[in-house]
């Protein structure tokens, strides 16, 4: 990631925890400000529902935690990368329907 990479979350209590304040604290990385709650900007959440059909649609229930993680990972790899285009593309105007929206609801 480098040192110019900056870490986005959306103020969830598990992503703000004492430990991965500290963590993130001694291992140099930046933190965006960002709106807490904030799924209409937040194109993660879109990205876990794509990924959630997947799972849903492809495979049984796991056997165990190893075999969800070996599942969601090949899942992981085979989206397409236009998925993840799209999603950074919309960015602007995600940005813009929030602010016009006064941090209200938009579309996505």
């Amino acid at each position: 990631m480098g040192p110019q990479a900056v870490y986005q979350d959306d103020n969830a209590r598990p992503h703000r925890a004492r430990v991965v304040n500290d963590f993130l604290q001694q291992s140099g990385v930046n933190r965006m400000e960002w709106p807490a709650c904030s799924p209409d900007v937040n194109p993660i959440e879109n990205l876990w529902d794509e990924l959630d059909i997947k799972m849903r649609s492809n495979h049984p229930p796991p056997r165990d935690v190893q075999h969800l993680y070996q599942m969601l990972q090949a899942e992981w790899q085979a989206l397409p990368q236009r998925i993840f285009t799209t999603l950074v593309n919309s960015m602007r105007t995600r940005c813009v329907e929030c602010q016009n929206s006064e941090g209200g609801f938009t579309h996505y």
